[in-house]
């Protein structure tokens, strides 16, 4: 089962292909947006460079040769916070990366890890302490996933654990919230949700959320104003993500409820959909699919299912969507 994990985990970070037309699925070939103004600029990793787009046109590379992933957001729009592929190998769990952060002028570019780890899925908190969270596949005492906390001016070293120090449970981070719990899921006695308090150091405080389905999701993100999530859901195939689809449901942030889940997109063997994300209206969900070859990004608005792509360039790989001032 770790074995089958563990493969999935990697595919589920390396791996995206493009989706069909069918009502709610990308519409091949269209590469209008219809309302820029929604849209208006965007992070995403671009042919794995970080890179800042504009409904306008404008493109600006922030990072190059590198194998750069999903970017995200500061609070203040200050910011991207992204990971950084250094040496992949199969499985994911003994591979090294970097915590990335740089500004979102280009300059300040920093790595915050010291790359001995597979360190990946940065976002920030968002209760004005403007702190990367990230999760990191520690070796000791066994191979497990824990949930670091680390300063956009830290260093390697500077990490600070959040996870529970007995190490029993694989847990990621998903979203911060506004009054400083994170959004966590863990693989431990199933497949299950929580809300941690950080007590950095120590054991904090987690309290369960309700879920609406009892099968797998990834790729988590809490809204803006916090009422509702979005996530990749697996189908029942030992959570082969080709079976995954886009979910949205409603969130109550106080009884730790999410429910009346919505699919956005139809499961495809041929292709993903993956990395959903938030429009600060929360009109909009984008996320990642690829169908006739390189990956696009895809605007679903929720009112009525129309879907568009909000890519600038069909011939680049776009992935990992990110609008300002919103981590994911």
């Amino acid at each position: 089962m770790k074995m089958i994990f563990a493969l999935s985990f990697a595919l589920l970070l390396l791996v995206s292909y493009r989706c069909s037309k069918n009502g709610t699925s990308p519409t091949d070939g269209e590469y209008s947006v219809e309302d820029n103004t929604i849209f208006d600029r965007w992070a995403s990793s671009e042919n794995f460079e970080i890179t800042i787009n504009s409904t306008d046109g404008e493109s600006i590379k922030l990072t190059r040769y590198h194998q750069d992933y999903k970017p995200s957001w500061s609070t203040d729009g200050s910011m991207l916070t992204f990971f950084r592929m250094l040496e992949y190998e199969q499985g994911f769990g003994i591979s090294r990366t970097n915590i990335g952060v740089i500004n979102t002028d280009g300059s300040g570019l920093s790595l915050l890890t010291s790359g001995e780890y597979p360190d990946f899925n940065p976002t920030w908190t968002r209760d004005g302490t403007n702190m990367i969270i990230f999760t990191r596949y520690d070796r000791e005492p066994s191979l497990k996933m824990k949930i670091y906390m680390i300063s956009p001016d830290g260093a390697p070293g500077d990490e600070i654990l959040l996870s529970d120090p007995s190490f029993r449970y694989d847990e990621w981070a998903c979203s911060g919230l506004k009054d400083g719990r994170i959004f966590i899921d863990r693989i431990g006695g199933g497949f299950k949700s929580f809300l941690l308090t950080p007590s950095p150091g120590t054991k904090g405080t987690y309290e369960e959320v309700k879920r609406p389905t009892s099968l797998y999701w990834h790729k988590l993100s809490v809204s803006p104003n916090e009422t509702k999530v979005a996530y990749m859901r697996y189908g029942p195939n030992d959570r082969a993500f080709e079976d995954a689809v886009i979910c949205y449901a409603d969130f109550d942030v106080n009884s730790r409820v999410i429910s009346n889940e919505m699919v956005v997109t139809q499961a495809n063997p041929d292709c993903i959909f993956e990395y959903p994300r938030w429009t600060k209206d929360e009109k909009y969900l984008i996320y990642d699919c690829n169908i006739t070859g390189p990956f696009q990004i895809y605007a679903y608005r929720l009112s009525d299912g129309y879907v568009e792509i909000i890519s600038l360039n069909p011939d680049k790989n776009s992935m990992y969507g990110n609008f300002d001032s919103l981590p994911k």
